[in-house]
């Protein structure tokens, strides 16, 4: 019985869809068989419902179905990419793609290989191996990673907290041996000085070419050199001086007459007086003027009375007499009102008013009461304020940053606070022989009339004339008396004394005409050190080679400079 039952048991297992169906708890179950439990009713292995079943037997695949439609998909495409008309296009692109993708693998295998060689020389470092090219270099000092000019001896820390990192001393080639104290007492092999002190090396490098020398970056640091790129740089100037108030010559107005009289009253009796337009200066009596007067009151009436002639030559000849004698009148400056109260009233005045034709100030008066009067003789000087002028002198190196239209900015004592604004109006074309200076002229509006003549200020000419171009620092500049030098650090680190052509000078730099260029490093502190040096160096250069009696021409100029024994027996 049991045997027949594990037959049954055994061939239902085999089955293959029921193979594929069983589960990890099925196989639990199952157990018990394997220990010989005899089994009456045996448990039917489920089907999963979700699984779709072909009818021939087996199972669906979505893999596989998936794996069907992009085949599909593939040989639709490579069948329209291989067409006649797509398949030179479809070669290049796949051409390229190999090329590129070649490409980008060398580079790989390149960075791959360099870090493979890095790797195996930081092993043998650590094993206490030689490293090539490590084992002949020395440290020459030490320095922060983060700010190259922080410099030590020794190893350490940076003021950040970094560790400092070494900077190996390059190869160089020694050229001479001399005195530290003595930089003449030159040898070509090390040794001792007079002075009992060693002798330090010279390199090639040092003096390479003429006019460079090379400074340790340690003494560099402890000189306290400075360097500053040269740049192109727009010069702009702005000129302070001292100005001094005045009038506007050109709005100032004389008052006299056109005929000769005597004062009867004055209406301004002293300078400095404040008038207006049209007020009355002065009352005036003239035989001139009276008999003019008649003469208008004459032809204003032969006109009436010839008005209504039926001669029109007549009637206009009488018109023209009226206009003639009005216009005299007019001519001599009398006033309108004058003019219409004599027509009105048909009144000779022994007087005729004089009035002001504009307003300011009596800055002179000549005018007195009851005196004789000339034809063209000055009565008041009367000055219109409305408009000021300032007066300002520059110096001669000043000359090429000033003007005309160019805006200037005026302040004074007398007004705390307040600026005034004003354009140039005129240079002097002449200079001031005894201060040297160039008288500028400049225009304000003083509608207030809070401006008034000789008083002081402070005047800001600001100059819209830039000269564009390469300019150095003023410090970086050495004045030598007969030349301009700055001293240039090369890219190689050495530093050389330039002569320079400077232009003009303004906001602490001059501009460059000849010598330098833009993104060059001059030095801006220390040079005079630099230059000492470098100009010892070269001596040194030439004292060299007069030793070493190059070419005959040079022993020839020894033998000239022996002098010729002294036979004392002659003597």
């Amino acid at each position: 019985m049991n045997d027949k039952g594990k037959s049954e048991n055994k061939h239902e297992v085999d089955s293959p869809m029921e193979q594929e169906a069983d589960s990890p708890m099925e196989q639990e179950a199952s157990s018990p068989i394997e220990q010989g439990e005899e089994i009456i009713f045996p448990k039917k292995k489920e089907e999963k419902a979700d699984t779709p079943v072909i009818k021939s037997g087996m199972k669906f695949s979505y893999p596989k179905f998936l794996a069907l439609i992009l085949l599909s998909i593939g040989i639709y495409f490579g069948g329209f990419f291989t067409s006649s008309e797509n398949l030179q296009g479809t070669m290049d692109q796949l051409e390229e793609w190999s090329r590129f993708s070649k490409e980008k693998i060398a580079s790989y295998e390149e960075k791959l290989t360099q870090v493979i060689k890095e790797s195996k020389m930081k092993k043998k470092g650590k094993n206490g191996e030689k490293i090539p090219g490590k084992e002949k270099r020395k440290i020459k000092y030490w320095q922060s990673p983060m700010n190259p000019s922080y410099i030590r001896d020794e190893p350490g820390k940076s003021p950040m907290g970094m560790d400092l990192v070494p900077v190996y001393e390059e190869e160089r080639k020694i050229k001479y041996w001399q005195s530290p104290m003595n930089p003449t007492y030159v040898r070509d092999k090390p040794g001792k000085s007079p002075m009992g002190m060693d002798l330090i090396p010279v390199y090639e490098d040092e003096s390479a070419v003429a006019g460079q020398i090379r400074i340790d970056p340690i003494m560099v640091q402890n000189i306290g050199v400075k360097t500053v790129k040269v740049k192109n740089r727009t010069l702009t100037r702005e000129i302070r001086t001292i100005g001094l108030l005045t009038y506007d010559e050109r709005i100032v107005y004389h008052i006299h007459t056109k005929y000769a009289g005597w004062i009867e009253k004055l209406h301004v009796d002293f300078t400095g007086q404040e008038v207006n337009q049209n007020d009355m200066l002065l009352e005036i009596y003239s035989p001139e003027l009276v008999s003019t007067q008649e003469e208008f009151l004459l032809a204003l009436e032969y006109q009436k009375s010839l008005e209504k002639s039926p001669f029109t030559e007549i009637s206009e000849g009488a018109k023209s007499l009226l206009r003639t004698t009005r216009r005299r009148l007019e001519l001599f400056d009398i006033a309108d009102h004058q003019i219409e109260a004599l027509i009105r009233d048909k009144v000779i005045t022994k007087t005729m008013h004089i009035h002001s034709p504009v307003r300011g100030f009596v800055i002179k008066k000549e005018a007195l009461q009851g005196m004789r009067v000339k034809p063209g003789m000055s009565l008041y000087m009367i000055a219109d304020l409305s408009n000021i002028w300032v007066m300002a002198d520059i110096y001669e190196y000043e000359m090429p940053w000033v003007k005309l239209g160019q805006y200037a900015e005026m302040s004074l004592s007398y007004f705390p606070g307040k600026k005034f604004v004003g354009r140039v109006t005129y240079v002097d074309p002449f200079l001031d022989p005894k201060t040297r200076t160039l008288k500028v002229r400049m225009e304000f509006a003083n509608p207030d009339w809070k401006l008034k003549p000789d008083m002081y200020a402070n005047v800001i000419i600001k100059s819209t004339i830039t000269k564009k171009g390469v300019a150095v620092p003023e410090e970086a500049v050495i004045h030598s008396g007969e030349r301009e030098i700055v001293i240039v650090q090369n890219p190689s680190g050495t530093f050389e004394s330039r002569e320079l052509i400077l232009g003009v000078k303004a906001n602490g730099y001059y501009r460059v005409l000849k010598g330098l260029r833009a993104g060059e490093t001059v030095v801006t502190s220390s040079t005079f050190l630099i230059d000492s040096e470098s100009n010892l160096q070269e001596a040194l250069n030439k004292l060299q080679t007069e030793k070493k009696g190059k070419g005959p021409k040079a022993a020839d100029r020894s033998k000239t400079m022996d002098m010729p024994k002294m036979d004392h027996k002659k003597m």
